[in-house]
């Protein structure tokens, strides 16, 4: 069975829009406890925010939270995904591009973000019963064949005893 995000899928996602102002953005973020903000204009996404865009584009640029529109600020370049990606390639996205979000599409229409940690909780739970019933059953064969080979070896000396009288 192949792990996939669309159980992990926040639809519930803290936004802003992207002429709001960072210091409005930070409010938000704390108020949710969240790390980052899916910047829109209207129903479209159009960037992201996180705590490091916070970092490295306003505090370390010395820039003003509360006169700096978000979307001067935010990434533009989103890493998206498709509903129905599997846990692996969207894990294998997030480390090639080195970010810890995906917003995540249907076609079109955008559902929400998973996150490196959601997924790495699915994976974790998403233990593949059959897999573990294989090797149950494996074993349990194992230990028969092994039993049978045991009482073999310990019979051999009789058998033994049984083929010189039988052929003497």
């Amino acid at each position: 069975m192949t792990c996939r995000i669309t159980s992990v899928i926040q639809e519930n996602i803290a936004t802003i829009n992207q002429y709001r102002t960072v210091g409005e953005g930070v409010e938000i973020m704390v108020n949710r406890g969240v790390g980052s903000l899916v910047v829109m204009e209207g129903s479209s996404v159009v960037g992201y925010f996180t705590e490091r865009d916070l970092m490295v584009r306003v505090v370390g640029k010395r820039r003003d939270p509360a006169r700096t529109p978000i979307h001067e600020v935010m990434t533009r370049d989103l890493v998206r995904v498709e509903y129905n990606a599997t846990c692996k390639y969207s894990l294998n996205l997030m480390r090639e591009y080195r970010i810890r979000h995906l917003v995540v599409f249907d076609g079109p229409r955008f559902l929400g973000v998973v996150s490196m940690r959601d997924i790495a909780a699915q994976v974790t739970r998403s233990v593949n019963y059959s897999d573990i019933m294989v090797n149950v059953v494996g074993g349990v064969v194992l230990l028969v064949v092994l039993s049978v080979i045991g009482i073999l070896i310990y019979l051999v000396p009789d058998m033994m005893g049984f083929v010189k009288r039988f052929f003497a």
